[in-house]
């Protein structure tokens, strides 16, 4: 039963072509023990039988809003979403994702002990059966500084990770027509509150499955650089912004970041043997080293770099490659003997 002395959540989810699993999803989201909330279903032109299903939970719970659209992609779908939305917070979901039954109920009491704007969690990533895989708890260490953990990408750009209130999502949209969306506004939402608290409770549960679309994206060398090129925008953005602060920190944590995540796509495309996407990360790795300070690098990107500028990069991803190819296969051939 609903409770309205407690503060009304929105719980925003853009759905498109998830049939198999938008039933599953909407489960986790009604069995909320947290009573005051609603649910915002934005159908994103389906062409399966997503529409059908966003129907019928329409007619089967009164807590879901649906809104039926031409396919105006994620970015569009959620800001639909927003509009529609009338919480005091917000939560996004995917729709092919699950959360735990107690997520808002611990979100909105940690608001209430700690008077923050945002509260982030830990999650789980499950594979298409909903078999756990990985536990990923928030850090449990106090006073850490969550913008400066996600330019550094010690914590991943996921928009589903946290519960903010609605009118941080009023002055920052999402990018339409563009990839890489969630990266292109977290830092800014957060860089906007006040404060924050962490939960180190994994309370999503993050699916990995061969047909979404950043795995669709990824495994296609083409369509991989076109979502690099919206990556490397964000990226350029976000260091843009972190100029703008003054903060030489926030600076260097999101050059490095950039500079980690081209290394990791080009020994993608050395993978793949892309002959189009090994030149178009080299010629970006290249240039955007040209425009770093190589005494702003740290770690282990600064050693890539020096590598990859004396061409021993190369030889050494070509190996790894390799290698991890092999145990593959040999582990294939274990498992096949061992049954």
């Amino acid at each position: 039963m609903t409770n309205k002395n407690q503060p009304l959540v929105s719980i925003v989810i853009p759905a498109y072509n998830v049939a198999d699993y938008l039933d599953e999803c909407l489960e986790s989201v009604v069995s909320q023990t947290y009573a005051n909330l609603e649910i915002i279903l934005v159908d994103d032109g389906s062409t399966d039988d997503t529409r059908v299903k966003c129907d019928a939970w329409a007619e089967k719970d009164d807590r879901v809003h649906l809104i039926h659209q031409t396919n105006q992609g994620v970015s569009g779908a959620r800001n639909t979403g927003i509009d529609e939305s009338h919480g005091d917070y917000i939560l996004m979901v995917d729709p092919d994702d699950k959360i735990d039954s107690l997520l808002l109920e611990k979100c909105m009491a940690c608001f209430k002990e700690k008077q923050v704007d945002l509260v982030h969690y830990g999650y789980k990533t499950i594979d298409e059966k909903g078999k756990v895989l990985k536990t990923i708890p928030d850090p449990s260490t106090k006073n850490q500084d969550l913008l400066q953990l996600i330019l550094s990408n010690k914590i991943q750009s996921h928009l589903w990770q946290f519960v903010c209130k609605r009118k941080f999502y009023q002055i920052i949209r999402f990018p339409e027509n563009r990839k890489a969306e969630d990266l292109a506004v977290i830092y800014k939402m957060v860089a906007a509150t006040k404060g924050y608290a962490f939960l180190p409770d994994c309370l999503y549960e993050y699916r990995t499955r061969a047909g979404s679309s950043l795995s669709s994206t990824t495994s296609n060398p083409e369509k991989a650089v076109q979502y690099y090129v919206d990556e490397l925008l964000a990226f350029h953005e976000m260091i843009q912004w972190a100029k703008s602060t003054g903060r030489a920190e926030y600076v260097r944590a999101a050059q490095n970041s950039m500079v980690h995540h081209l290394f990791l796509h080009y020994k993608a495309m050395l993978a793949a043997r892309s002959e189009e996407g090994i030149e178009w990360v080299s010629n970006r790795l290249s240039e955007e080293l040209r425009n770093i300070d190589s005494n702003s690098l740290e770690g282990a990107e600064k050693k890539k770099a020096a590598m990859f500028r004396n061409g021993s990069l190369t030889f050494c991803y070509r190996f790894d490659n390799v290698l991890r190819k092999t145990v593959k296969q040999l582990l294939r051939r274990t498992r096949r003997v061992s049954k």
